[in-house]
């Protein structure tokens, strides 16, 4: 969406240059900040999240909401949960380091971003590895809602993000597959099961509904990128 569609729809709209050295004062006048800048689409990634994070302003702000990853977390087959180690060279842990000692931060762990044009079938044309493996996945929809009732409730802290069902990558592909008359894969077991992401702590926290909780069940948007 341009900044021409934001003001249409009355959205106060900054363009902001990630490029240049100054961080414009104008982000800090609201009351909460939302950061959601993926690493991959910045090579400067940390020295603006630095930036930002250490700005003498940021400490007015009602709640920054810093949205992280779950591949934060080092490799390995247990399950998940806020407490479990990441990866000391892993980006994004490191731009939460930045902001885990603000008193008014929120940082999100989100699982795989899925939804619309964006779904697992469409990455695996003729064989996928380690079909058994289960997916940690969250539909768009439910990942606005989640950030929308975080911000409703003034939450604070770091919690993981996921849908609360968790099916085989082969379940998934499969019905897929079908709703888009799409050709399966060849499906190979393996033996790389991977690790389950849990929610326990954003469930004790708040209350939400999902709106797709299963991402077998996601709906799907064939050859139209929307991401």
């Amino acid at each position: 969406m341009t900044k021409f569609n934001l003001h249409q729809e009355k959205i106060n709209a900054i363009k902001l240059d990630l490029n240049i050295n100054d961080i414009p004062d104008e982000i800090f006048y609201r009351d909460v900040l939302c950061i959601l800048i993926p690493p991959s689409k910045n090579d400067n990634y940390l020295q603006i999240m630095k930036k930002i994070s250490q700005n003498p302003k940021i400490n007015h702000l009602k709640q920054v909401i810093f949205i992280s990853s779950t591949s934060v977390y080092e490799n390995s087959k247990s399950p998940k949960d806020e407490s479990s180690p990441v990866k000391k060279d892993n980006t994004i842990a490191q731009a939460e380091k930045l902001f885990e000692n603000l008193k008014n931060n929120c940082i999100l762990r989100f699982a795989g971003l899925m939804g619309e044009s964006r779904y697992l079938a469409k990455y695996y044309n003729e064989v996928l590895e380690n079909s058994q493996a289960i997916v940690n996945h969250i539909h768009k929809d439910d990942a606005v809602g989640i950030i929308e009732k975080i911000i409703g409730e003034s939450t604070y802290g770091i919690y993981n993000i996921c849908a609360p069902l968790h099916p085989t990558r082969q379940d998934v592909i499969e019905k897929q597959c079908k709703v888009l008359n799409k050709k399966e894969p060849k499906f190979l077991e393996g033996n790389n099961q991977k690790a389950k992401i849990i929610t326990e702590k954003i469930d004790k926290k708040i209350f939400y509904m999902y709106k797709h909780p299963n991402p077998t069940y996601f709906p799907l948007i064939k050859n139209q990128d929307v991401f």
